[in-house]
């Protein structure tokens, strides 16, 4: 192999270890207990979570406050011009 199929090749193994533990692992009957200020962030076209994901998140936490951007994915922290404003916002 050459160093780019090397490259490709540990970058598919980490992809695939790391999907194997996003689906073996679960903390959602623990979102309850979370009793501090609580940001929940999502993209309203995330692809890889789902705005479903994030709204459930959201009611499951007790006095969380949901921000959910529209027509964003999976990065909606990167692709928002409002992100940091809003994350400094819920912090003051």
């Amino acid at each position: 192999m050459d160093e780019k199929e090397v490259s490709l090749y540990k970058n598919l193994t980490r992809f695939i270890i790391q999907a194997k533990a996003c689906l073996g692992h679960s903390a959602y009957d623990e979102l309850e207990k979370i009793q501090c200020p609580t940001l929940v962030i999502g993209g309203g076209r995330d692809e890889v979570v789902g705005i479903n994901t994030s709204e459930e998140i959201g009611e499951k936490i007790p006095g969380s406050k949901s921000i959910i951007y529209p027509g964003l994915g999976h990065g909606a922290y990167a692709e928002s011009k409002t992100f940091d404003r809003d994350v400094l916002k819920f912090l003051s």
